[in-house]
C-alpha cells in the first residue's frame, strides 16, 4: 500500500479489510507522508508546479511513527514489524505482519 493511506476518508477501516484478506503471517508494505513533507509538497506542488495540485489537495493526514501505530493497533491481528523515515524523513515505510 505505497502512497495510499494518506488518501482515505477511513484507514482504519482498510486496515481492517487488510487484515481480513491478508494471510496468516502475509505482509503489508506501507509507505506514507510524514508531517515534514506537508509544507514540501505543497510548495513543489503550489508554487513551482511539480506535483499535480489535486493529487496534494487530496491528502486528508500526515503520518509520523506514532500516528501509523496508533492506527495499526486499532486492528487486533495486525502488528508492526519495522518502521523507518526515508526521504530524509519526509516519508514512512512500514511493515505489518498479521498473527495468526
Amino acid at each position: 500500500m505505497l502512497a495510499v493511506i494518506e488518501h482515505l476518508h477511513y484507514p482504519i477501516d482498510m486496515l481492517r479489510e487488510i487484515a481480513r484478506v491478508l494471510k496468516p503471517n502475509g505482509i503489508l508494505l506501507l509507505t506514507a507522508p510524514s508531517h515534514l513533507a506537508k509544507p514540501v509538497l505543497e510548495f513543489l506542488s503550489y508554487r513551482l508546479h511539480l506535483i499535480d495540485e489535486n493529487e496534494i489537495l487530496d491528502h486528508k493526514r500526515y503520518y509520523n511513527k506514532r500516528d501509523l501505530a496508533e492506527s495499526i493497533n486499532q486492528v487486533s491481528n495486525l502488528k508492526i514489524l519495522q518502521h523507518r523515515y526515508f526521504q530524509c524523513g519526509m516519508n514512512n515505510f512500514l511493515k505489518v505482519v498479521k498473527e495468526s
